[in-house]
């Protein structure tokens, strides 16, 4: 996660002379935040009794919406202290997400979490996973197939995406994609969870993650769309 995260700040610090590096560790520190909280309001019964861990990060417990969460609130704070757009200083801070997103799941395979199904032995592509008690067995490469599934589709939006674009177009998209890859993942995984009815409580938590972020891309190529037509009739 480290390593991700750096490579996303290098990747902002090279935007116009890393005037906008400030606003990534903004976002940054308010995305640690959210992650600690969102772990600790889905394992309320043991925070209950154990207030004092709640921000004792280093004990481990991260959760990936509320890290999303506290991102978008770290991106809209920035944005009002910098009188900036917030759609336009998250697009600024996309280059931060890519290897801080892949970052994270290579870091869950190192680290034995959000891993697949125990698959039979022998299954050829079976990979080699610890589970929390350190036991390693072949499972379904839940955390691998993640992270390559992200890797691809950064490459291509960043090689394919169209210029120019409507302010929150691409972080809007970005973000839409990793929850659909963390929506899909939580489906195949078997690390346990607290559960709300017959799904995971991430699941849940991704499923409105994607809703809302794919709601404000088509919202911004609705805008983009009425825009171009305005200055269509304008011209004519």
């Amino acid at each position: 996660v480290g390593i991700g995260a750096a490579l996303g700040l290098y990747r902002v610090s090279r935007q116009q002379s890393g005037q906008w590096l400030d606003s990534a560790l903004f976002a940054l520190a308010f995305a640690l935040v959210g992650a600690r909280l969102g772990y600790a309001g889905l394992n309320q019964a043991y925070f209950a009794a154990h207030p004092g861990e709640i921000m004792q990060i280093w004990l481990g417990g991260l959760n990936d919406a509320g890290a999303l969460a506290g991102g978008v609130v770290g991106i809209l704070i920035a944005a009002r202290i910098r009188r900036i757009s917030p759609g336009r200083l998250a697009d600024l801070l996309y280059p931060l997400l890519p290897p801080l997103a892949v970052g994270v799941w290579l870091g869950c395979w190192l680290s034995g979490t959000a891993y697949g199904l125990e698959l039979p032995a022998g299954t050829w592509w079976a990979v080699p996973v610890q589970d929390e008690s350190g036991l390693v067995s072949g499972r379904l490469p839940v955390q691998l197939i993640a992270a390559i599934s992200l890797l691809i589709f950064y490459w291509l939006l960043e090689l394919l995406t169209p210029m120019p674009r409507p302010a929150g177009w691409l972080f809007s998209l970005a973000v839409s994609w990793l929850s659909l890859v963390n929506l899909v993942a939580s489906l195949l995984r078997a690390d346990p969870a607290p559960q709300w009815g017959q799904l995971r409580a991430d699941t849940w938590l991704n499923l409105v993650l994607v809703l809302l972020f794919f709601t404000l891309f088509v919202w911004a190529q609705f805008q983009t769309r009425r825009q171009a037509k305005g200055s269509e009739i304008t011209t004519l």
